[in-house]
């Protein structure tokens, strides 16, 4: 049995898998990736990459974030969910869903891409490969983990077939990344276990081509829930044309869901539309259940879980595969680090602190919004107490969330406290307040420089950056100077500072135009003081005043890395 050797192996190919590859080849590792299947998948599946995911694609490249852009929903349908009785009865109400439609130029240069992940997936599929750092096997499956799973384990071997030909071969890696779904194989194996609800409720996806026009053209929407005596549902629009995506509950059996044949999906349809003349080309029929779990650990031995292999989520609101990709964008960083020596091993550990918690926190709220939809679905039948209109005002989290989305804090070792307290806002899932405290998102801000206008998130990728303020130039020295004590990549830019004034000799920092005080509000560090922001964009520390600005900075690069200082 041939061996091949390569730096990090990723088992699973989906979207969080493919994200995966192109992050670490952003920062220059090579990977080899293993998908079962023959290709990317056929069905719709997930539908939503949010404010959050675009702002990290921005760094694949143009031409990346421009494709995901160009199969984005036309804006009208973005902007509500519609509560009726049937598509043709009674609108039961609607809510507005501006996390949906993005939280504004303000916040983000981002908005939302709404389309479907069988058209998501040969994108970052093409992405990857125009990378030249992956190795793509499609038809490939893991068939056993022979070594890495152990505490003191300092390799990966897998064993491989190619499921075509029936060959085997083994995989030797320094680290191995899980993302091979809810069931993963590869998280049954290293006897890591699931926290939280499960078998919460069990779905049908239809996926169709039918012209809905004379029933949704007039009041374009994210999503059409449905509830009569008989049926619940909701209908999903996947390019506000004639592609429809619907989810239809049952009760799990196999029994049950053997007679969902194509005919029997389309009498569904048609009660639920309130039409019998309704005609539909049934694509396809999937199952899921919907849980509410995330695994007690993320890293065993030398493996890592990302996506659905570290945490299922509801998906009412959209957080599954955002959570995953929002996931690597944290994990890929600190693999890299540790693999060219600039960290210690410990870093890995805060992939687990951070999003562990971010991943309960988002399967919590992701089920209150499933638990909204019920309560107005039974509201529109008579049942549960509430007024329908009462229930779909309650239901104001569902679609209204950028507070949830980028409004989180890292908590960990791979963040230098400030002693800043929390930013308070009236909902914390609804409310932002962007603000640059260590462990939240760096925030956007508009900045000028020779006449472009870019955004700070366009500062930030494959290294630390320092952002200090417009008389911050020592931080410009301190970067060059831990730069070279540390061997640690750090950029360093001034903001606020005169477009004209020149550069600090033997530095390579550039200054920005701060448009309309954007910068100095939501960073609050004063003309001296300084950022320091960690590769996946979250502020490592925060310092108000350029005091011993060289120590200070290279002290925490050391924390952070989990290194001790030079």
């Amino acid at each position: 049995m041939t061996t091949e050797e390569v730096p990090v192996v990723i088992v699973g190919g989906g979207p969080v898998g493919l994200a995966a590859a192109v992050e670490l080849a952003r920062h220059g590792v090579r990977t080899l990736l293993l998908e079962r299947h023959e290709s990317t998948t056929w069905h719709p599946k997930a539908r939503n990459l949010n404010t959050r995911t675009l702002e990290i694609a921005r760094g694949w490249g143009d031409d990346v974030v421009g494709a995901l852009r160009a199969v984005n929903l036309p804006p009208a349908w973005t902007s509500h969910i519609v509560y009726a009785r049937t598509l043709a009865g009674d609108e039961v109400g609607r809510m507005r869903t501006p996390g949906f439609s993005g939280p504004g130029p303000d916040v983000s240069p981002e908005i939302p891409v709404l389309s479907s992940q069988d058209v998501f997936e040969p994108i970052l599929r093409r992405a990857a490969l125009a990378t030249g750092r992956c190795d793509l096997r499609f038809g490939h499956e893991v068939v056993d983990v022979v070594e890495g799973g152990g505490d003191d384990a300092h390799r990966v071997v897998l064993e491989v077939a190619e499921r075509a030909t029936g060959r085997t071969y083994r995989v030797e890696a320094d680290w191995a990344i899980a993302a091979d779904g809810s069931q993963s194989p590869l998280r049954d194996a290293l006897g890591i276990e699931l926290e939280g609800p499960r078998g919460l409720g069990h779905f049908v996806n239809v996926y169709y081509r039918a012209n809905l026009d004379r029933w949704v053209a007039h009041r374009p929407a994210i999503l059409y829930w449905v509830a009569t005596d008989d049926l619940r549902g909701v209908f999903q629009p996947l390019d506000g044309a004639d592609r429809w995506l619907s989810q239809i509950a049952y009760d799990g059996s196999a029994s049950a869901l053997a007679e969902y044949t194509s005919e029997r999906c389309l009498a569904w349809l048609r009660a639920a539309v309130g039409s019998d003349d309704l005609e539909a080309e049934i694509l396809s029929v999937g199952t899921w259940t919907m849980n509410a779990t995330v695994a007690d650990r993320l890293r065993q031995g030398r493996f890592v879980l990302v996506g659905d292999a570290a945490h299922q989520l509801p998906p009412s609101g959209g957080f599954g595969v955002n959570s995953g990709i929002q996931g690597v964008h944290n994990l890929a960083w600190k693999l890299a680090a540790v693999l060219d020596g600039s960290a210690s091993v410990s870093l890995l550990d805060t992939y687990d602190e951070e999003r562990r918690a971010v991943g309960r926190y988002n399967a919590d709220r992701s089920l209150d919004n499933s638990r909204m939809v019920g309560r107005i679905q039974a509201a529109a039948l008579g049942r549960g107490g509430l007024d329908p209109a009462e229930a779909v005002a309650a239901s104001r989290r569902y679609g209204n969330f950028t507070g949830m989305e980028l409004g989180y804090r890292y908590r960990s070792a791979a963040v230098v406290d400030d002693g800043s307290t929390d930013v308070v806002v009236d909902d914390e899932v609804v409310d932002f307040a962007p603000d640059a405290q260590p462990g939240r998102r760096a925030p956007h801000a508009a900045i000028i420089r020779d006449g472009l206008e870019r955004s700070t998130l366009d500062l930030l990728g494959r290294d630390f950056a320092v952002l200090a303020g417009p008389s911050g130039a020592a931080w410009e020295r301190a970067a060059s100077a831990a730069a070279r004590r540390t061997g640690v990549v750090v950029d360093a830019h001034r903001i606020g500072a005169d477009a004209a004034e020149n550069h600090v000799a033997g530095t390579v920092a550039t200054t920005w135009s701060d448009r309309d005080g954007a910068f100095a509000a939501t960073y609050r560090i004063g003309a001296t003081g300084a950022v320091l922001v960690r590769p996946d964009g979250h502020v490592a520390a925060r310092w108000q005043d350029d005091t011993d600005a060289a120590d200070r900075l290279e002290r925490a690069l050391c924390a952070v890395l989990g290194r001790a200082s030079t």
